[in-house]
């Protein structure tokens, strides 16, 4: 890449960060869906509403350069997610630093952040640069940032204010030029709440947030996906019986889970789940999901959606499909059944 190139994009990232660092802080869940035809984004991939509403907020992010927080549960693809907002950029052609904040040695943290001077500490027999200078021109990205250990936090904060960063054993300032997008399996609020991360590093890196749909709330990709995976390894179509399994599996693992069960089908031919201990109590299940930060009435909907989508997929398979016999052993509507199928997207391959 030549030297004017490398201006101009610095350029292009520095007036879009001064740009946004005005921007009121903002979440942007369920803004501008995106087309119905549009499955993928980036490596993300999905048919389902919640991904509807995700692909259509990331294409809303394609014009800016603003820090961006995606938060999700292990397994929900959150790097592809990062990766996807640096490939649709304007610093598409610069680096893509991905940075696992969970295991950076506690006391190296600033070391590898920020980088070091020669002898700066027992050790360091050579000058290095840190993950900020390495992602110049692109974007950082700062995986499971609520690990960050507590001291570094402050510096981390100075590091986004000032554009700059200081190598540990120097007290000269670096400009730096990135694009910041961190990422979180913790909900960062209450590790405020618990005095275990910085409030005001939470508002500077919450500019906007991105919020990564479980799984389980959108079991409409699971046949897609686990095609796709299989796909990937060189195999056809799943067969009914298999996809009517994966469909019903509550996912704890997420999109990983999944992965890794297709992996083991093609090699060993049969699916090995994990699958929920007979002495687990119902009242431990719910306790587990219920949120006390969340209304009663979302709450009591989110459990009767999930109880009603895993009942109909559990009913069609019984019924194999004859809508007709499932609405008589529901005692519902054949009509009513359908509004229904359709509004909790159950899969047709359950249908």
């Amino acid at each position: 890449m030549n030297k004017s190139s490398i201006c101009r994009r610095e350029e292009r990232l520095t007036h879009a960060s001064g740009q946004f660092r005005r921007t009121a802080c903002a979440t942007l869940v369920g803004a501008n869906d995106a087309p119905p035809s549009v499955r993928r984004y980036g490596h993300l991939l999905g048919r389902s509403s919640s991904m509807g509403e995700l692909f259509g907020m990331l294409m809303q992010l394609e014009k800016s350069l603003a820090t961006v927080l995606i938060h999700g549960e292990s397994g929900t693809g959150k790097e592809l997610c990062a990766q996807a907002i640096h490939q649709h950029s304007s610093v598409s052609d610069g680096p893509f630093v991905a940075v696992n904040c969970g295991v950076l040695d506690r006391t190296l943290a600033r070391s590898e952040l920020f980088g070091h001077e020669r002898g700066a500490f027992t050790g360091a027999s050579e000058k290095r640069r840190g993950y900020f200078q390495e992602a110049s021109g692109g974007t950082l990205f700062l995986d499971e940032l609520g690990e960050l250990p507590l001291d570094v936090q402050p510096v981390l904060l100075r590091a986004l204010e000032t554009r700059s960063v200081t190598p540990v054993g120097s007290t000269s300032e670096v400009p730096v030029n990135v694009r910041i997008v961190a990422a979180s399996n913790r909900r960062l609020d209450a590790e405020v709440a618990a005095g275990r991360f910085r409030e005001d590093l939470y508002y500077r890196i919450r500019v906007v947030q991105v919020e990564l749909p479980p799984l389980r709330q959108r079991a409409a990709d699971v046949p897609l996906l686990a095609d796709a995976m299989a796909s990937q390894q060189g195999a056809g179509k799943l067969p009914l019986d298999v996809l009517e399994r994966l469909v019903s599996h509550d996912w704890p693992g997420n999109v990983r889970e999944l992965r890794n069960a297709i992996e083991t089908y093609l090699a060993v031919g049969k699916l090995q789940l994990r699958e929920r201990t007979q002495d687990a109590s119902f009242e431990s299940a719910l306790a587990d999901f219920v949120d006390p930060k969340l209304p009663y009435a979302e709450q009591k909907e989110q459990v009767v959606e999930r109880f009603a989508r895993a009942y109909l997929t559990r009913l069609l398979k019984k019924t194999a499909g004859n809508r007709s016999e499932a609405a008589r052993v529901s005692g519902l509507e054949r009509s009513y059944l359908g509004k229904l199928l359709a509004k909790l997207e159950v899969p047709e391959a359950c249908a």
